[in-house]
């Protein structure tokens, strides 16, 4: 089934105001990741089908591909791709999703359009570690996920803040930890005196935090009706609430 209701939605806040009377393509920019592997980062073709639906799509000979579509009667939505052999048809199910922004996201899985120009882009990376230490960095991954998100009226993270306490001469950072405690959790990232982070969860001394980049939606200031673990686009993990002065929520 074609998500006839979908492009309702994304069309008008993502690709534009109008839908299509037949099947349209445009060019514009997609993500498509699963599993924290991406499989299309970068420009595609959007089709849009009359009354509402829209498959993204890589570009190339075996490209990867991805649709969603949404149950009319209970509203929520489906994400199908094609599988990591890049095949003909998207017979592989992705799951439910809700939508954050221009993309439809749930625990493993995230899709996303947007026309030329409009995608967000982080105008400066906040200091870290290289990026092969977050993505790879010897298998290093979240090992307590940040859940966040639950209600329809209140924001997915409850409250804000920014790090502080830092000794210039001493270490001069502070750990973003794999879980809420040192260790055996990892190391996943490193925050300075002034980076901001969204605070979306807490046990004991430990937050778990999401951030990134200022210029950077990271989505966590729009109510998530649906309770799942927080995927991205920014980055998530937990620090000690020692150095973090909250500063909203």
């Amino acid at each position: 089934m074609r998500g006839l209701a979908l492009l309702a939605i994304v069309g008008a806040v993502v690709l534009g105001p109008a839908t299509a009377r037949a099947d349209e393509r445009v060019s514009g920019e997609c993500v498509i990741s699963v599993g924290g592997r991406s499989y299309l980062d970068g420009p595609c073709s959007i089709t849009l089908y009359p009354g509402g639906g829209f498959q993204a799509s890589g570009r190339g000979r075996h490209p990867y591909f991805a649709t969603l579509d949404i149950d009319p009667d209970s509203g929520g939505a489906q994400a199908f791709w094609n599988g990591v052999d890049a095949e003909s048809h998207a017979h592989e199910r992705l799951g439910a999703v809700v939508r954050q922004g221009g993309c439809w996201v749930n625990a493993d899985a995230r899709v996303c359009a947007w026309r030329p120009g409009t995608r967000p882009r982080a105008e400066a990376p906040a200091p870290s570690l290289p990026p092969t230490a977050w993505a790879a960095g010897g298998g290093r991954k979240i090992d307590v996920p940040i859940v966040i998100g639950g209600s329809e009226k209140f924001d997915a993270c409850s409250a804000g803040g920014h790090v502080i306490g830092l000794d210039p001469q001493g270490d001069g950072f502070l750990s973003v930890r794999s879980g809420p405690g040192g260790k055996p959790y990892a190391e996943l990232d490193r925050l300075y005196n002034g980076n901001e982070v969204a605070i979306c969860s807490e046990q004991g001394p430990w937050l778990g935090v999401v951030y990134g980049p200022r210029s950077m939606d990271c989505n966590t200031g729009t109510p998530w009706p649906t309770r799942m673990p927080y995927t991205g686009p920014c980055k998530a993990g937990w620090i000690h609430s020692r150095y973090v002065k909250v500063t909203a929520g």
